[in-house]
């Protein structure tokens, strides 16, 4: 298989050459020219695919058509979603790679595909300044580079936090949760507002929105072994389970799945007290929520790693090396890193991955249904460190995931269930280094 990609991206390299990224060259030959505009010669459609939710034709129009087209209006954009047949394997196989490839952390895969581009040389004739973005961002990025390589360039981050109805808490006469608190402390809280009541079975506390691995994000566990390439199952995912399970474990707060559908819960039904939960998610869906009265604190903390949200989770972009048209997509990610469009991001909600507390204060600023709630709450955590990229964290994470679904439904204990993680997760390892060979 690994070949078959190989093969398709080598006769789409033979055709592109080392100096073809020729959408633009830089204008002025003279030493020491400041100017950072490039002449794009002829019109260029620059091929984009959008590989995560949570941004929209709208948004991608506001953040980058309009202002790039400001700068450069003969740069345009055909925006592709995965769907059936289009997804970026379908892509390669078809030797029809995009442009730009707009994805989240995990990108192992694609690095060991040789689909990206390494970014620094282009970096340096772009004139683009990566001290400026957050440093647990880009060491996260540079993970994915053996040699020094740097492989993408973020847009926005994530921060993860506790969304609250305030109705419910109000319905129950119960205090509202507070920036600060530990599980435990909002176990207790839970406790108080988990009811059968008129019908309806209100959810004191959810937390395990993207399964358990989600929820022990911030310790930043890590799960292959670099010299065994072996799965990682320690100890500390016992106290991980015994965690999730005691908050599930309070009469009335078990949801019927573990992967609950958190946002038509909490926006729509309206049956979920408190929900742990992503802020892009978040502020993209409550502009449609209707007599919610909803309000967010800090994420409660794990003692192990105290006012952590989530390890690093950002959206980043590839720039695939088989592209013809590198300088114009170099030119459109330099705009969206300038400080005007990471501003109206982030006052959209879409928080910058610049280190500009300025910026960051802004957080949110242009949406009415966040006037006047604890944004700042949010940030009272931080990301905790990106664990090392491997291609077989995948199959750790779900062997752990479907290990806390068997507790979850009472089909096994704990022990047993992290025991036969190890065990498939393993084997599934195994099973992909010999599909490689």
């Amino acid at each position: 298989m690994k070949k078959r990609w190989l093969a398709v991206l080598c006769s789409a390299l033979m055709v592109v050459s080392a100096a073809c990224s020729s959408s633009g060259t830089k204008s002025g030959d003279a030493p020491g020219d400041k100017s950072d505009a490039f002449v794009i010669k002829d019109p260029v459609t620059l091929r984009v695919l959008i590989e995560i939710p949570g941004m929209t034709d709208d948004e991608w129009n506001k953040y980058f058509t309009d202002p790039v087209q400001k700068k450069y209006p003969q740069i345009s954009f055909e925006i592709l979603r995965p769907t059936q047949g289009q997804t970026l394997n379908d892509l390669v196989a078809a030797g029809n790679i995009p442009d730009l490839i707009y994805g989240g952390p995990p990108q192992r895969e694609r690095v060991d595909m040789q689909i990206p581009l390494d970014l620094r040389e282009q970096l340096k004739k772009h004139d683009i300044d990566i001290s400026k973005i957050n440093p647990n961002i880009m060491d996260s990025i540079k993970q994915l580079g053996d040699n020094g390589e740097l492989y993408g360039l973020p847009f926005t981050q994530n921060a993860f936090a506790l969304w609250y109805n305030k109705g419910i808490f109000d319905k129950f006469g119960v205090p509202y949760p507070t920036d600060g608190m530990t599980w435990d402390q909002a176990a207790e809280l839970a406790k108080k507002v988990s009811r059968l009541e008129g019908g309806v079975n209100y959810l004191g506390l959810y937390v395990t929105h993207g399964g358990v691995t989600t929820f022990a994000s911030p310790l930043s566990i890590e799960m292959v072994d670099k010299k065994t390439q072996q799965a990682l199952v320690p100890d500390i995912w016992k106290t991980i389970f015994e965690r999730a399970m005691k908050i599930y474990d309070i009469p009335n707060n078990k949801p019927k799945v573990v992967g609950l559908d958190t946002i038509n819960a909490f926006i729509k039904d309206q049956n979920i007290a408190m929900a742990a939960y992503y802020s892009i998610g978040m502020f993209s869906f409550l502009p449609q929520a209707k007599g919610l009265d909803w309000d967010v604190v800090q994420l409660p903390s794990h003692p192990e790693a105290p006012n952590k949200y989530l390890q690093a989770d950002y959206h980043q972009f590839l720039v695939s090396r088989t592209s013809k048209h590198i300088d114009a997509a170099m030119e459109v990610l330099k705009i969206a890193l300038s400080d005007e469009v990471q501003t109206i991001a982030t006052r959209s909600g879409k928080l910058t991955v610049l280190k500009n507390a300025q910026i960051l204060d802004q957080f949110a600023a242009d949406q009415e249904f966040a006037k006047g709630k604890n944004i700042k709450g949010i940030f009272k955590s931080e990301p905790s460190t990106l664990i090392p990229q491997s291609k077989y964290n995948g199959p750790v994470d779900a062997a752990i995931r479907k290990a806390f679904v068997s507790v979850f439904e009472g089909k096994t204990d704990i022990n047993t269930a992290l025991r036969t993680a190890k065990e498939e997760a393993d084997k599934n390892i195994a099973n992909i280094k010999l599909g490689e060979k």
